[in-house]
C-alpha cells in the first residue's frame, strides 16, 4: 500500500483555510458606496395596497430606510431600518426587531455587499435570521427576508419598483 506524501493533505489544509478567509472578507467597507442604489422611494402593489420602502443617506456612514403601507389616501409606517458602518463592519438593522434583554435592535451584519446587493446575517435572531437586497437594475430591486419562527421556515420577498 503506497503512503500519500504528507504535503497533499497540508495543501488541502492551505486551500481551505485561503477559501474561509475570502469568504469571511467578502464586505469591503470601501465597497460601503454600492448602498448608493437604494436612495429614492420604492413601491410594490398588492391587493391589501402598496407597500413602500424610501431610503436616504444620513451621512457618509449611515442609511436609513422606513417601510410603509399605503392604502387609499392613508399611510402606516410599519418599520424603520438602517445601514450603517460600525467598527471593521457594515450593519443592517430594522427598529421591530429587538434583543429581548437590551431592548435594542439586533444587528444583521452584512457578509455579502456587491454592486447587485447585499446579504446581511444573524444566526441568532428571531425571525428573520437573512436579509437580502437585490437590484435588478436601476428601477428594480428585490427585498429578500428569510428564516425560522420556531419550527416554521418563512420567507418574505418584495418586489420593488422605483418611483
Amino acid at each position: 500500500m503506497e503512503k500519500k506524501p504528507w504535503f497533499r493533505n497540508s495543501l488541502l489544509l492551505i486551500c481551505c483555510l485561503c477559501a474561509c478567509h475570502i469568504a469571511s472578507a467578502q464586505v469591503q467597507l470601501t465597497d460601503f458606496h454600492y448602498l448608493d442604489r437604494m436612495e429614492g422611494y420604492w413601491t410594490m402593489k398588492t391587493r391589501l395596497g402598496v407597500y413602500a420602502e424610501k431610503w436616504k443617506r444620513v451621512d457618509d456612514h449611515t442609511w436609513k430606510g422606513r417601510t410603509m403601507r399605503i392604502e387609499g389616501g392613508d399611510s402606516t409606517k410599519l418599520d424603520d431600518m438602517f445601514l450603517f458602518l460600525d467598527g471593521d463592519a457594515i450593519y443592517f438593522t430594522i427598529a421591530a426587531v429587538k434583543d429581548k434583554q437590551t431592548g435594542e435592535p439586533i444587528r444583521f451584519r452584512l457578509r455579502v455587499l456587491k454592486a447587485i446587493g447585499f446579504v446581511a446575517e444573524n444566526l441568532q435572531s428571531p425571525y428573520p435570521q437573512k436579509i437580502v437586497y437585490r437590484w435588478k437594475d436601476e428601477e428594480h430591486m428585490d427585498a429578500h427576508f428569510e428564516g425560522k419562527e420556531e419550527k416554521t421556515t418563512r420567507e418574505i420577498i418584495l418586489q420593488y419598483t422605483k418611483r
